[in-house]
């Protein structure tokens, strides 16, 4: 532990310096401002929002930025206290992962998603269970087969096809009638005017406007470049991470999942939060 970093949080704590805890909880950043209302000799006491709270409990750890440190700092969770939303935090050090660097929201699926993998010079789809996906990228757990890491090597492409579970709505692409064009004068104001503030109602049967459907569990397929392989130090599974070149289809369809996930999840955390302030006490 790095002692000095406790004299930090000290000065911050005299100067009612306010800092910042982010976690990533099922791939959803969670950062809340958190109070300093204690430093001892090698522990500090901090006061935060609920959500923030969860996720200490869950993580047993969470990382402090604030402006002017040199680095973020990784601490421990040593007990938390729900019903006063306070924990306790030790074993600080600098950090050099690339926590909350990431521009887009990656989210965790619920439920196992199986979906196949299929490069430019292989005729057999390899088969891959989703880790998380973004609006522009995704990771997959690989099987457990030696050869791997030559096959999906840096910089290859890649195509991959899979469903989401859930409900969603995918705007149809609008038919265009040339035989209608004839009747509208392009030079008349009014009818441009009021052209520009029509809105049709829902389920219209006008040829000229864009349907909304809904769909069960649609399959999307999306085109891809490798760009990391490694082995996870948890869970020791091998996994991929590809940088995508998504289409509109994808980006809609995925999109609506992410909300539908990050609703789930905040869910989730009111649910987790309700069971520990039944808890009287600190929690270890």
């Amino acid at each position: 532990m790095d002692s000095g970093i406790t004299d930090l949080l000290r000065r911050i704590a005299a100067a009612e310096g306010e800092i910042r805890l982010l976690n990533v909880y099922q791939g959803i950043p969670i950062a809340f401002p958190a109070a300093i209302v204690f430093v001892g000799q090698n522990s500090v006491t901090v006061k935060t929002e609920r959500y923030q709270l969860v996720c200490l409990f869950r993580e047993r750890q969470t990382h402090i930025q604030y402006p002017g440190l040199p680095a973020v700092i990784r601490a421990r969770v040593e007990q938390i206290d729900p019903s006063n939303l306070q924990a306790n935090l030790y074993e600080f050090e600098y950090s050099r992962e690339g926590i909350g660097e990431r521009r887009q929201i990656r989210v965790w699926p619920k439920e196992a998603v199986t979906g196949e993998l299929q490069l430019p010079d292989r005729t057999e789809t390899i088969k891959g269970e989703l880790a998380d996906i973004s609006l522009d990228g995704m990771g997959i757990y690989l099987p457990e087969a030696d050869g791997y890491a030559q096959v999906f090597r840096q910089g290859r492409k890649v195509a991959i096809s899979l469903r989401l579970p859930g409900v969603f709505h995918i705007q149809q692409p609008k038919r265009y009638d040339p035989s209608s064009a004839g009747e509208v004068n392009r030079y008349d104001r009014t009818q441009l005017r009021l052209s520009t503030i029509h809105t049709p109602a829902y389920g219209s049967d006008r040829d000229d406007v864009a349907a909304i459907k809904t769909v069960h569990s649609p399959e999307i397929e999306v085109y891809g470049i490798v760009s990391n392989y490694y082995t996870e130090a948890y869970t020791r599974r091998h996994r991929i991470g590809i940088r995508l070149q998504p289409n509109e289809l994808y980006r809609s369809i995925v999109s609506q999942f992410i909300s539908q996930r990050q609703s789930e999840i905040i869910q989730e955390i009111n649910a987790i939060y309700r069971l520990l302030t039944r808890e009287t006490g600190a929690l270890r």
